[in-house]
């Protein structure tokens, strides 16, 4: 990357809290497919408690296993 790239793209601004909130999501996202939606499995594997999983994911607006909002 020459100085003109690196220029140009500290232009444009990033949006830091909606971008720990895009990888938040898809931790918690992988995490519950390599636990097969159980939450408590998904929530250990993340070195969290399940309830801290079930507000982030409502934070975060992902979805239960059974479809329903977490």
């Amino acid at each position: 990357m020459n100085r003109s790239e690196t220029v140009q793209s500290l232009e444009t601004p990033i949006n830091l809290q909606e971008e720990v909130n895009r990888f938040e999501r898809e931790l918690i996202l992988q995490a519950l497919e390599k636990c097969h939606g159980i939450q408590t499995r998904a929530a250990e594997y993340l070195g969290i408690t399940r309830r801290i999983l079930r507000y982030r994911m409502d934070k975060l607006g992902i979805a239960s296993r059974h479809g329903k909002p977490a």
